[in-house]
């Protein structure tokens, strides 16, 4: 199950981007399984941590440490869908567009 691929759902990733617009995407980064159990019935229940990547643009950069990020998506998550509340997520990187070079920075000014 490990190997399965996910993707993050449009509909979240456009409640992130529009919640947090510093935030220019968001991107699976695998999952992790755990299983508990119900202490009433002993019944298992499976739970889901969902990596994810930030990125962010060069004009807004990050507002909050990845564990804020991961408490706040999770919340978001929750309120877009409430009958999944077995499934939290965890922030693994923030990934920043490349400096530009001078010639490139260059170019922007005087290229034809």
């Amino acid at each position: 199950p490990y190997n399965r691929e996910i993707n993050i759902p449009e509909t979240f990733k456009n409640v992130i981007l529009k919640l947090c617009p510093e935030v220019i995407d968001m991107k699976s980064n695998g999952y992790r399984e755990t299983l508990v159990y119900n202490p009433e019935t002993f019944e298992p229940i499976k739970k889901y941590l969902v990596g994810v990547d930030l990125y962010f643009d060069e004009k807004n950069s990050m507002k909050k440490s990845k564990l804020e990020y991961s408490i706040v998506i999770t919340d978001y998550f929750k309120m877009t869908y409430s009958d999944l509340d077995f499934v939290k997520f965890h922030v693994r990187s923030f990934i920043f567009p490349p400096e530009k070079s001078n010639e490139e920075k260059f170019f922007e000014v005087f290229g034809v």
